[in-house]
């Protein structure tokens, strides 16, 4: 039996019985994970502070610093917007070039089932 269910993203709707997908579990903390790196603070207006802050290191010099402070959003909003996450190891990969991306990965253990499960969102200047 599940423990927690949610609504699958993107939403979509089941053909057979009109009704909205869902996921459970493990697969439910990890679209909430990704939501959480995914959205911007005041992008929900209903729940304005939801979200990583993580646009402004798109546009920051890469070094030590910068990639500290990017671990800890990520690490702070998870755990503010996602109880179920118990154990979690933040850890942020950079590139430089023509092209500069920093990749923020969420490897992560919920309450639920101990299984280790990673979230990685890409921070790249042409977004």
């Amino acid at each position: 039996m599940s423990v927690i269910k949610g609504w699958k993203f993107p939403v979509q709707v089941d053909k057979e019985n009109g009704r909205i997908k869902t996921v459970e579990d493990n697969e439910n903390i990890k679209q909430s994970v990704r939501m959480i790196l995914e959205t911007r603070p005041n992008e929900r207006k209903v729940v304005p502070r939801f979200g990583a802050d993580l646009r402004p290191y798109m546009f920051e010099t890469i070094n030590p610093g910068v990639i500290s402070s990017l671990e800890g959003e990520v690490e702070s909003s998870v755990k503010r917007w996602e109880s179920h996450v118990v154990d979690m190891n933040v850890s942020v990969r950079s590139e430089t070039g023509t092209v500069s991306y920093l990749e923020a990965s969420v490897d992560y253990i919920t309450d639920i089932e101990p299984t280790q499960e990673r979230v990685s969102k890409v921070l790249s200047d042409t977004d």
